[in-house]
């Protein structure tokens, strides 16, 4: 027998020594479901056996699964803020086994921490290595990734008592709907109310910045209530662990892997375990402060990398953040291939987090004492990430995600059953099953439908017409007296592209009718472009800024100052359109002719067409005027949603910059020639831990000689509705120049005084704080034109207002103090106390 043969038998002889000796040893598969102590499943829970390395998590139900040829007695669970459970085991015994984990009641919430039992110093000595290694493992240390993302949201209202069978309500109707799809929900007392989808591409650069995301796919209940509760979709959080600052809304709060982390939190080493044949260590955390904007929990770290493997981690609960209870995250990091360095990278592939909102007082700011019986509002949210791709230098998938961009978000089920990156629970999928029963129900829609009309304000008719908005049926004012308002919007049931709008107002005053008729057309939802045509009889009370309401309402004109009203009639016919020339760059067209006819005294001297000099012997009030306006606005990464056929535009902490030109034309009876420039740079900006300041600055000039309505005039305020665009104790039209300079600041200190003085920072408020200046000069051709008009120049003394306020009054009010800092016109006050009403959180 020769070498070759000799080693071919040995190989196969081994193999099969091998397979005997394996059947020969005995396999224990050890399987089952753990829930909490509301008998939900629990993921994300350590299942191993003591004294076998090795061990396996729990699936998003609650089921684990271990197969081993080691026997052991004990079947440990351990879970970030539950208390650990060992079981003894029976081999008669290995399956269908169910498990209950206990909540830690805590001064942390989640966790039990002894100092005593517990060592600072080697959690600190670990931690400072995972944050020396940042650059390392920090994804944004790739300069390109693309990604395909599942998300999907549940809003559901828990602790709910036994519904009656028989009860008419709408709560009872809908719970025992939903106990009827399954009889797991029997005795359910939670009760989902919302629930979506989304299928989405994205892509990240560093070089250049770059964040782009194509959505494939949405999905909702098909409820009338979907447009109210699609808003809290914004719940849904998917933070880069590795950042300095993680951010929550408009707050900023320290990330346990901050480089200043150890200003902000203590660290405890727990224990170490072997997960996968690699070990990790387990790291608890807990803010250093009461108050602080931080978070407490536990953290793993895989051995040698000093890479996170899992976060668990939730909100202080000294945190301010209004009408939420409790945050709880998670976050999980896997192995992906990067083709370029043929190495295996620790990147994020899942993210859960569960939104316990207030109930009762603590919703309107009231510090109470949370009962956990209570009816609640809960937000359950998971985003799974997956088909990762490295350093698409060339470009490749900005060009697929541009080609296939769409806005037809519906797909059919076989499209969701083949693309979903998980998989829906058993109570996921009866959520569906429920919200086909409720379609069919007319009470349910009925009643809903009201519901969603007091939510957001309109009254939709089908997905035909919508009327509305509701705050403005009812305003007061000095012109109209009492005025009501009914408006109109078609809905994409009619055409997705065209939209025709109006609406109809009267004043029992003026006894005049008022009217607006409007045409939008959408050419692209993607890359936004649209043009409209809109024609106007009314006062000018709309104005164009996305995060305040516009002056027709009953609250403003409730708050109006006891001055001469400051009004303009105007008759208008405006064509515009908006488009955005690339992802950072909008830009808007006008063109308008208008008359206006101001309710206060307003004269000016036509012009003579042979010798184009004013008439100075006439006088008219009557004002007619044609323009051509173009502006540019350049703002990095905005986010925008979508509402009556209008871009809406979201927070954006970057710098926005606008440029506008606007050509006055001779034409009709226009008979005024100018032109005009305006620069204006606006932004908030982040100062960590707490605060935010907003600033907007403005410069503008006038060319040409006209009357001063047509020049530059600062926005006063004539209410005392608060607003951060005005200049609250000036009036309207009380300066005028044709040369300007603007500033409005605005310090929003988040607490970082009233969270060190005993109760107030319990009842969560803030403090603000305001500087606003103007000033302006005009020629001298301008001022001989007007030198009848009641207006005046600041010239070498500027405009100048400060103002001291308390925000977050019982979660939505807000009170200023503002100070006229420069002298005051014959009607303008002093000084004068500011409403605002906002919800933030």
């Amino acid at each position: 027998m020769n070498n070759y043969t000799f080693k071919f038998f040995f190989v196969i002889f081994l193999a099969l020594f091998s397979c005997f000796s394996i059947q020969a040893q005995n396999i224990f598969v050890i399987s089952g479901t753990v829930k909490d102590s509301a008998k939900q499943p629990l993921p994300n829970v350590t299942v191993h056996l003591t004294g076998i390395q090795g061990g396996t998590r729990t699936k998003t139900d609650g089921s684990f699964i271990i197969t081993t040829v080691k026997w052991s007695n004990t079947l440990e669970l351990t879970h970030a803020g539950f208390e650990t459970l060992t079981f003894a085991l029976n081999k008669a015994q290995l399956t269908g086994l169910n498990f209950q984990l206990k909540q830690y009641a805590s001064l942390l919430g989640d966790v039990v921490i002894k100092v005593s039992s517990m060592d600072k110093e080697p959690g600190k000595r670990f931690m400072k290595k995972v944050i020396a290694n940042k650059s390392y493992n920090d994804p944004n240390r790739f300069s390109s990734y693309s990604y395909r993302q599942y998300k999907r949201h549940e809003l559901s209202i828990d602790n709910l008592d036994t519904a009656q069978k028989n009860s008419r309500s709408l709560k009872n109707l809908t719970i025992n709907i939903y106990r009827s799809t399954d009889t797991a929900n029997s005795k359910s007392s939670r009760l989902p109310i919302y629930f979506s989808e989304t299928i989405s591409n994205k892509y990240h650069s560093i070089l250049p910045a770059i964040e782009k995301e194509n959505i494939l796919a949405k999905k909702t209940l098909g409820l009338q209530t979907d447009a109210l509760l699609r808003k809290l979709d914004k719940f849904n959080f998917n933070f880069n662990i590795y950042d300095n600052w993680l951010i929550i809304f408009s707050q900023t709060y320290a990330s346990p892997l901050s480089n200043t982390a150890f200003d902000y939190y203590n660290f405890y080493f727990s224990d170490s375990s072997i997960v996968n044949g690699k070990e990790q260590y387990r790291i608890y955390f807990s803010p250093k402060q009461k108050f602080e904007r931080a978070f407490t929990g536990s953290l793993w770290i895989n051995d040698s990398s000093y890479s996170i493997s899992k976060i668990d981690m939730r909100l202080s609960k000294t945190a301010n953040l209004n009408f939420i209870n409790d945050l709880h995250y998670i976050q999980e990091y896997t192995l992906s291939f990067d083709t370029a360095t043929q190495q295996l990278e620790y990147m994020p592939f899942k993210y859960s987090s569960v939104v316990d909102f207030e109930t009762g007082a603590a919703l309107v700011g009231i510090p109470v004492k949370t009962n956990k019986k209570s009816v609640r509002l809960t937000v359950n949210n998971t985003i799974v990430i997956d088909h990762i791709k490295f350093g698409d230098a060339d470009d490749s998938a900005i060009t697929i995600m541009n080609k296939e961009a769409t806005v037809q978000f519906e797909k059919g089920e076989e499209y969701w059953k083949q693309n979903r990156s998980d998989t829906l629970s058993r109570h996921e999928r009866n959520i569906y099953l429920m919200a086909d029963s409720l379609k069919r129900n007319t009470k349910y829609k009925n009643n809903t439908k009201l519901i969603a009309a007091l939510g957001i304000g309109y009254w939709d008719i089908g997905n035909k017409f919508r009327i509305g908005p509701l705050t403005s049926v009812i305003s007061t004012g000095i012109a109209e007296g009492v005025r009501s308002r009914v408006g109109f919007w078609t809905l994409p049931g009619i055409s997705k592209k065209i939209n025709v709008n109006g609406y109809l107002a009267y004043g029992t005053k003026d006894h005049q009718l008022k009217s607006h008729l409007g045409l939008q057309y959408i050419w692209n939802r993607v890359k936004w472009t649209k043009t409209s045509l809109n024609g106007t009889i009314d006062y000018n009370y709309p104005i164009e800024k996305e995060d305040e309401s516009d002056n027709d309402n009953l609250l403003t004109s409730l708050l109006r100052k006891k001055v001469p009203s400051t009004n303009i009639f105007v008759r208008s016919v405006i064509l515009k359109h908006e488009q955005y020339i690339t992802k950072n760059i909008a830009a808007k067209l006008y063109l308008d002719y208008k008359e206006l006819l101001p309710v206060f005294h307003f004269t000016f001297h036509p012009i003579d067409k042979v010798t184009d000099l004013p008439i100075d012997s006439v006088n008219k009030s009557k004002l007619p005027v044609a323009e051509a306006t173009i502006e540019l606005r350049f703002a990095k990464n905005q986010r925008t949603t979508f509402f009556n056929y209008n871009l809406i535009r979201l927070d954006n902490y970057n710098p926005i910059v606008s440029i506008g030109f606007t050509y006055g034309i001779e034409v009709a009876n226009a008979q005024f020639a100018y032109e005009k420039v305006n620069i204006g740079l606006e932004q908030r900006l982040r100062l960590p831990p707490k605060s935010v300041f907003y600033y907007k600055l403005n410069v503008g000039k006038t060319i040409g000689t006209a009357p001063y309505l047509l020049l530059n005039i600062p926005g006063g305020n004539e209410s005392h509705m608060d607003s951060k665009y005005l200049f609250n104790t000036m009036l309207p039209y009380e300066y005028a120049s044709d040369q300007f300079v603007s500033v409005h600041t605005r310090l929003y200190a988040g607490g970082i005084l009233f969270d060190k003085i005993p109760f107030l920072n319990k009842m969560g408020l803030r403090e603000r704080f305001s500087f606003n200046l103007f000033t302006g000069s005009m020629t001298k051709a301008n001022k001989i034109y007007n030198n009848n008009a009641q207006f005046s120049v600041t010239g070498n003394k500027p405009f100048m207002e400060t103002g001291v306020g308390i925000e977050n009054i019982f979660h939505l009010l807000s009170l200023d103090y503002f100070w006229r800092l420069t002298a005051s016109s014959a009607n303008a006050e002093k000084s004068g106390l500011f409403i605002g009403l906002k919800i933030a959180f």
